[in-house]
């Protein structure tokens, strides 16, 4: 009896990452080495291996270096900021899960939010790549050893910064949500069921209309 061939594959490479492959293709690369104040997926690649993540500001290079592909954090934690890379930090402390499978591959870790020496949260992540290109992520976070109060904020949890391509301002692209809202004016803090952010991520074809792709982030 064969084996089914596993189309999405998870392994760690050297440099404190892990890939994760769909049909032998890189998609994305997680990344939790102790040099970066948090771990974060960068890049992300669209099936015709379009990259829709950016590291950064295109412009403001040192405010938004905590710019991170996906990431997650928060402004206020007990009073502690984790949000900026000048901030507080969250530790990996190790892999949970690389599962490979025929029609979803999932990556686990467990980390600490440390506010200087001091674990304030455990958190757990899940990142499981679908075969059909969608990403379901899992978060789950507990109060350390004491009461954890979270501020209110318009910062956090799951954050993404998109190429700059897709940009509004810097490339054309554009952003929607559930409720017919359009670009960040009108969302900016706003709730919705869902949130999308697409744009141009190559050149058409003969003079044709730009290839585009983006990220819908579901509730």
């Amino acid at each position: 009896m064969s084996i089914p061939f596993p189309r999405i594959q998870c392994f760690q490479e050297p440099g404190d990452r892990v890939i994760v492959m769909r049909d032998g293709r890189p998609v994305l690369n997680y990344h939790f080495g102790a040099n970066y104040p948090r771990p974060f997926i960068y890049p992300l690649l669209t099936p015709k291996g379009h990259n829709v993540l950016a590291c950064g500001h295109s412009v403001d290079l040192v405010g938004h270096s905590h710019h991170r592909g996906i990431f997650v954090a928060h402004t206020e934690v007990n009073g502690h900021k984790f949000w900026a890379d000048k901030d507080n930090r969250c530790v990996h402390q190790r892999l949970l899960k690389l599962d490979s499978g025929v029609e979803e591959g999932t990556v686990a870790a467990f980390n600490y939010w440390m506010a200087g020496n001091a674990p304030l949260l455990d958190e757990t992540r899940e990142f499981t790549l679908r075969a059909d290109g969608s990403l379901l992520v899992k978060l789950e976070t507990a109060a350390h050893n004491t009461e954890v109060t979270l501020g209110v904020t318009k910062f956090g949890f799951l954050a993404c910064r998109v190429a700059k391509t897709i940009g509004v301002a810097a490339g054309g692209g554009k952003i929607t949500d559930s409720t017919g809202r359009v670009n960040e004016k009108a969302i900016y803090g706003q709730r919705a069921a869902w949130c999308d952010y697409s744009g141009p991520v190559a050149p058409g074809k003969d003079g044709g209309p730009d290839v585009w792709a983006g990220i819908t982030i579901h509730d």
